[in-house]
């Protein structure tokens, strides 16, 4: 991304030729992956032109992204891969996005999730599947799937997603990206859903792309719920300089011990750890927080249900089976016992990030307990077993990823690893609050060390 925006600057190439070749691209490469799920080419084609009609063009005029069909953008459908909803047009933009278009970025299509966001495999009845670049039998993981399966694919070199649970973080680490999932507040968001744990960032391939996006779109809201930060999330400066002799705690097991963590992944994150020892870091090896569990049973059981009994739905009864048992467990819940169960959930996410960040800098962590599944793995579990704590691999795509969101804090997720398959292996940093440069720096370092810029999946144009 950062060398494209530096050949728009200086004349080498247009915005017009840049957004063609992604869409180009877009023909070419994703009928067998189904990133894509809306495009408006001519749409593209104008927000192009008009960067390279502009006197004075923003830093990052003419770049392609893909945003989540998540987001709202006015004018354009926002169905969240429901059939319950109708297709009708958004009124109004959500803040991210805009935050992107005035930086310069020119949308490239909406990107895949699954049904209201609520799967960490990018699967629906209305868009089917969505397929991991690396290998089409495996899911590109959920919920912002779409979205990192349009990088890893060589679609559009970064895209807008969003993050609940893992719902950014696993897709990237899933596909071999860098995922950043800032702090609560960090970029702009008119509502924090689910009692604040659902953030939105970005997905690039390179910390740097990561680095000045972040800074591109972190501009302070005054007007937003949560304090504002202040200034801009700005690490591209120093972003080469390493921090020096942090503390770091290695977590392997997972945030609720009693989820199993595939070897293989373990393994990754213990030499990750080695990594850092070698680069002056002190790595010492901590426990789950205690909180940890108690958090990841309230999130899926109360607070998530009765925040999605607040979506408007055009014909409900056209919700999946297992969305509709996840919205039942609010019908018994009263205004009383959410209260609850929200003071319950901020005094956990407090204790647990003091017990974490009380005498460290950050926590490594695998980014998911499993390693890339098959496409319809989740999905089956979810369909059969819904609530969610009853599916096996499900419970390990997110153990290690709730527990950051719950409590507010970033996380940083880097591709380090490969597996015995060839799939990707993430690494997770996560860091206490306002922490997001620090992080950034810190995966620059891996990064260097890693070299995964040079890998790329070999995508098949013709399908499977």
């Amino acid at each position: 991304m950062a060398e494209t925006a530096k050949a728009l600057r200086s004349g080498t190439a247009t915005a017009r030729a840049v957004v063609e070749d992604a869409i180009e691209r877009a023909d070419a490469l994703d009928g067998p992956i189904g990133s894509l799920v809306w495009r408006d080419d001519d749409a593209s084609r104008r927000a192009a032109d008009a960067w390279d009609a502009a006197a004075d063009a923003p830093l990052l005029a003419g770049v392609p992204v893909t945003v989540k069909d998540t987001f709202q953008i006015a004018g354009q459908p926002w169905r969240r891969a429901s059939e319950a909803i109708s297709d009708r047009p958004a009124d109004e933009t959500d803040l991210l996005p805009a935050a992107a278009f005035r930086a310069g970025l020119v949308q490239v299509g909406r990107a895949a999730s699954p049904e209201l966001a609520m799967t960490t495999s990018c699967e629906s009845p209305l868009y089917g599947a969505t397929r991991n670049p690396w290998d089409l039998k495996r899911s590109p993981g959920g919920s912002s799937g779409g979205p990192a399966a349009a990088v890893a694919a060589g679609i559009v070199p970064a895209a807008l997603a969003s993050d609940g649970g893992g719902s950014l973080r696993v897709p990237a680490a899933f596909c071999g990206l860098v995922g950043l999932k800032p702090g609560r507040g960090a970029l702009p968001q008119r509502v924090q859903g689910w009692e604040g744990g659902s953030t939105e960032g970005v997905v690039t391939r390179d910390v740097r792309d990561t680095a000045i996006l972040v800074r591109e779109l972190s501009a302070p809201d005054p007007h937003g719920w949560a304090p504002p930060r202040g200034e801009r999330i700005d690490a591209v400066a120093d972003l080469e300089h390493a921090p020096d002799g942090m503390r770091i705690g290695l977590l392997t097991e997972a945030f609720d011990p009693a989820i199993p963590v595939d070897p293989e992944v373990a393994a990754a994150v213990e030499e990750t750890a080695g990594v850092l020892r070698s680069l002056g870091h002190d790595v010492v090896r901590i426990p789950a927080p205690a909180a940890g569990a108690e958090l990841m049973d309230i999130y899926p059981s109360v607070i998530i249900p009765a925040w999605l009994q607040q979506t408007a739905l055009d014909e409900p009864e056209r919700l999946q089976p297992y969305i509709r048992r996840v919205m039942a467990q609010a019908d018994g819940l009263s205004a009383a016992d959410y209260v609850r169960a929200s003071i319950r959930t901020r005094r956990l996410a407090r204790s647990a990030s003091e017990e974490m960040f009380g005498a460290l800098d950050a926590v490594l962590t695998p980014t998911s307990a499993t390693r890339v599944p098959r496409i319809g793995v989740v999905l089956a579990e979810l369909t059969a077993n819904a609530p969610s704590r009853t599916s096996a691999v499900y419970e390990q795509t997110l153990a290690f990823t709730t527990v950051a969101s719950m409590i507010g804090a970033p996380a940083l997720t880097l591709p380090t690893h490969v597996d015995s398959d060839g799939l990707p292996i993430g690494s997770q940093l996560i860091g206490p609050q306002r922490s997001e440069e620090l992080l950034l720096r810190l995966g620059r370092s891996l990064e260097r060390h890693y070299a995964w810029d040079d890998r790329y999946p070999d995508v098949p144009a013709d399908g499977m």
